[in-house]
């Protein structure tokens, strides 16, 4: 059996927003959990990783990946904790991929973060990348009965917060960790001094064979030993409600430049741009926010699991002055897969675009102006 139609596969279901409190709740708790921390040590290990923290300790009989794992989990817990929640519609999400189609001007900023620690959630995922079975079994002896076949990993979450180099410490001493960065041909460069902001980007939850039928034939090992989808398929009992998948953070002061697709930055690109979006007001606004409270039973059990955020979801979506017609959102869901960026033609079929605007004209002579991408509209209805 082979699929060669990726819109045979089950799209992606986000949860609905009020569930949002609850999923960063559980997502907590797993990060810290055991099963958390072996996956992330075994990723460091293994070379997948992008941040990877590092201390000397001497004498001991742990791997990097075990003490990077503590380290990158005691963050993570840290920043879904303090976490703003936020849930980006599909209409929201279509019109950030749309204007992302071009790189931000403006060099990044501290106050395009809409809360200095966030949790967004995407109707819609706003990207992916595949995953081959065949590079997945490269080396281990098993063989591909049929044509290889490519699953699809979607990008659905973010979490985000300000971040410096000395933000974890060892016995209470700055610069105890020191921070690498791995790049995709797996060369390594050292942090210096900085700030910046670090984004962790969430995949849907468990495998990319979970989405496959349970009795699709997958490999066959050397004694004859036949592996289904099912076999490899997630325990969505020991999981969380998305899956950590990768992280990358943008140097306050640093333009974007050119971004590969199906990367960390491109997936940074989409989501600094729906920061730019939601920052825009008056005859310019182009999103406009509703709030769903958390119900006071749920807000007594983040405060006993320490989560000091009240739970407050705020609902993202287009303003209304500007959004695209339930028929053209309709065309896009037609053309999409659910396990990618969705099509945003049929709702904005000429695209946003990017207006570098002086906020101080009376100044740019001498050069003491400031400037800032606002982005425009554009023909959003066809």
């Amino acid at each position: 059996m082979r699929i060669t139609d990726l819109r045979q596969l089950p799209a992606w279901s986000a949860p609905e927003p009020g569930q949002l409190p609850d999923w960063r709740a559980d997502l907590a708790e797993f990060t810290g959990s055991a099963i958390s921390l072996q996956t992330l040590s075994s990723a460091i290990n293994a070379g997948k990783a992008t941040m990877i923290p590092t201390v000397p300790v001497a004498g001991t009989t742990y791997s990097p990946g075990a003490i990077g794992a503590q380290l990158l989990a005691r963050l993570e817990v840290q920043r879904l904790e303090r976490a703003q929640l936020y849930y980006a519609t599909d209409d929201m999400v279509s019109l950030a991929l749309a204007a992302a189609e071009t790189p931000p001007t403006e060099p990044v900023r501290e106050s395009r973060l809409p809360s200095p620690a966030g949790f967004m959630v995407f109707q819609q995922p706003i990207g992916g990348y595949a995953v081959s079975v065949g590079d997945a079994l490269a080396g281990t002896g098993f063989e591909i009965p049929g044509p290889d076949l490519s699953l699809t990993s979607p990008i659905v979450a973010v979490s985000w917060s300000t971040w410096t180099p000395d933000d974890v410490l060892v016995d209470g001493r700055p610069g105890s960790v020191r921070w690498l960065n791995q790049s995709a041909e797996g060369q390594m460069l050292a942090f210096g001094a900085m700030r910046g902001v670090w984004l962790t980007f969430y995949a849907d939850a468990g495998s990319p064979y979970d989405v496959l039928p349970p009795d699709l034939l997958v490999s066959v090992g050397p004694d004859g030993t036949k592996v289904t989808a099912g076999m490899l398929a997630t325990d969505r009992r020991i999981t969380g409600p998305v899956s950590w998948d990768n992280e990358v953070v943008l140097a306050y002061g640093t333009p974007f430049g050119d971004t590969p697709e199906d990367s960390t930055l491109r997936w940074a690109q989409v989501v600094y741009t729906a920061w730019q979006l939601m920052a825009q007001t008056g005859s310019g606004q182009l999103t406009e926010t509703a709030s769903i409270p958390r119900a006071r039973v749920g807000q007594k059990r983040d405060r006993r699991a320490g989560i000091p955020d009240d739970g407050t979801v705020r609902i993202v979506n287009v303003h209304t002055r500007h959004r695209p017609s339930r028929a053209a959102a309709e065309k896009d869901a037609a053309a999409s897969t659910g396990r990618r960026e969705p099509s945003w033609t049929c709702r904005w079929p000429v695209r946003p675009y990017r207006r570098y605007t002086c906020l101080n004209p009376r100044a740019h002579e001498d050069g003491g102006c400031e400037h800032e991408d606002r982005i425009v509209p554009g023909h959003v209805r066809g």
